[in-house]
Order: C-alpha cells, then structure tokens, then sequence
C-alpha cells in the first residue's frame, strides 16, 4: 500500500513491481512505454513529449474523464540509469501548456533490484497544500496500477 507522508506536504509511495530496474526504469524513459502507463485510469494522453537526460523538458497533456484537460511540464535534473530520475513538475492553467505554469514540485524515483523484482520509491513535493498532495497521490496510486500492468505484459 502506498505510503502518503502528510508532515511536511512531501508525498512518498513505495511499490514492488515484478519487473527488473531496468524495465521498469524503461517504463520511465521511453515515450511509447511511459504513455501507455503514465496517469490513473479514466484519463486519456493527448501529447507526451519526453527528452530524459538532465536538462531535458517533458510534457504531458491530456484529459480526464469527461472534457476537463490539463497540460503538465518539468524539465529533467537527474538521470542515473538505472537507479534514479528527478524532475520538475507543475501544471499550466486552465490545462493550457500555453499558459504559466503552476506550483513547481519536484519528483524522485529511486529503483532498488530486489533479484528479478524492483523496489520503486517516488517522492514528490513539497506541495502548496494537503489537498494537492491528496490528488497526486490518487494519481500516482492509479498511474503505479497502470504501470503493474504494463510490465506485467510487455516483455
């Protein structure tokens, strides 16, 4: 289950996946792996656009169900394949990648082998708020279902 840190607006999930680091780090950088799993169910990826290496920009955009959209973008700061990304995040207003960008948080994932499995922690933060925290934490707990299945078919 995941692991929501509420002291200090930090979100902390820890997941074990049946995959190696490898995969699973490939899952994070390779843009026809990272749109079939990025984002919980019940929303679409209309652009992805990722450039990983440090320095590099990503770009998300997409809607929920129904038509509310959002756009979200960050640039890369680290990328040690293949035991960690960290990047930036923040969405643009009214889900326009056009517009300013929001709140900036940073992301961490960290890959631990456990043999043929892989032990992924994520921190993302600090947030402006709980409530923020909240919804990406929902978030993530979907994208990280997403992201079991993934690896659970493809080879």
């Amino acid at each position: 289950m995941p692991d929501a840190s509420l002291d200090t607006n930090t979100l902390r999930i820890t997941r074990i996946f049946d995959a190696t680091r490898e995969r699973v780090f490939d899952a994070w950088v390779k843009q026809d792996h990272f749109v079939q799993w990025m984002c919980p169910p019940g929303v679409e990826i209309t652009v992805c656009e990722i450039d990983v290496r440090p320095g590099g920009a990503w770009r998300v955009d997409g809607r929920h169900s129904g038509d509310r959209v959002f756009s979200s973008s960050g640039k890369y700061l680290e990328v040690e394949r293949p035991e960690r990304l960290v990047f930036t995040w923040a969405h643009h207003a009214d889900g326009d990648f056009a517009k300013p960008r929001g709140h900036e948080t940073t992301v961490r994932i960290e890959l631990r082998a456990l043999g043929d499995r892989t032990e992924l922690t994520l921190i993302h933060g600090p947030f402006a708020d709980t409530p923020s925290m909240g919804n990406h934490n929902a978030g993530w707990t979907g994208s990280f279902d997403k992201l079991e299945v993934f690896l659970g078919r493809a080879a």
